[in-house]
């Protein structure tokens, strides 16, 4: 496996961090798209697994995260992560003109994906969503409508702590622990314009994702208390390639919850891409 880094320059010229894993032979490319607040640092279950499968994984941190330029936890506008996306897609692209192309999100990660989907289906293979729903949980959508309706248009860039308790992310302690340690983790303040703008995609989402004809995978934990809603995706969706499954008692981040639970999700998202390329 063959570990580079790299940067590219997103919307408004900001310097965008980027990573990738590369297997000695490449059968297929995994556009990684990371939650909130944290970084692509974070993904190496996924990575260990699939690389040496013949997986190319490649993930960016977000503007206003991990080790990229911007505004902690801010955008302008929810667009310009997408536009992101599509330049580091055409970087990927280029590396990779013969192998498909798909894009994994997780958390706010799945909404990005989501809406660059909705502007590129046409380029990629197979979407992957995990910590994904059709609400937030009650521990943060009081808090998030609170934001959106009064602070996004007249103080875009003030900052607030959305309250999101480590302990949920799941149930490994190790796995929380370095969460709540790791420097480039950024959860104790949320600007009130990215609020405004999830806001937005839970809004949006049923009419945005009622015409994907993209295949589809959906992984989520059904004690997951961040983002909740994962059921109704069921209905939602209705390409006629869509596997959708919940996995009983797991919490947000389902590939880093324990190990005798992560290696049932991890074994379903290898099985379904091996099915999908």
């Amino acid at each position: 496996m063959k570990h580079i880094e790299g940067a590219f320059k997103g919307v408004k010229d900001l310097q965008i961090y980027y990573q990738g894993w590369i297997p000695e032979s490449s059968k297929a490319v995994i556009q990684l798209v990371h939650g909130g607040f944290e970084h692509s640092g974070r993904y190496l279950h996924i990575v260990n697994e699939l690389v040496p499968k013949g997986y190319a994984i490649y993930a960016n941190d977000h503007r206003g995260h991990g080790k990229s330029e911007g505004l902690r936890n801010y955008v302008d506008l929810f667009d310009q992560f997408i536009e992101d996306e599509k330049k580091f897609y055409d970087i990927i692209k280029e590396q990779h003109l013969n192998l498909p192309i798909f894009m994994l999100g997780h958390s706010l990660g799945s909404f990005i994906a989501i809406y660059f989907t909705e502007k590129y289906e046409q380029l990629l293979n197979g979407l992957i969503l995990s910590g994904v729903g059709t609400n937030p949980g009650k521990e943060t959508i009081g808090f998030l409508k609170f934001l959106a309706k009064i602070f996004s248009k007249i103080a875009p860039k003030m900052k607030f702590n959305p309250r999101i308790d480590a302990k949920f992310l799941s149930h490994d302690s190790e796995v929380v622990q370095n969460y709540k340690n790791d420097p480039f983790v950024n959860a104790e303040n949320i600007s009130a314009r990215l609020a405004y703008e999830m806001v937005k995609n839970f809004n949006n989402l049923k009419r945005v994702i009622s015409d994907f004809k993209i295949n589809l995978l959906v992984q989520c934990g059904s004690d997951d208390k961040l983002i909740k809603g994962a059921e109704e995706l069921n209905n939602w969706f209705t390409m006629d390639d869509k596997t959708i499954k919940i996995y009983d008692g797991l919490y947000h981040e389902v590939y880093n919850e324990l190990e005798k639970d992560r290696r049932i999700v991890l074994n379903d998202l290898s099985n379904w891409l091996n099915n999908h390329i």
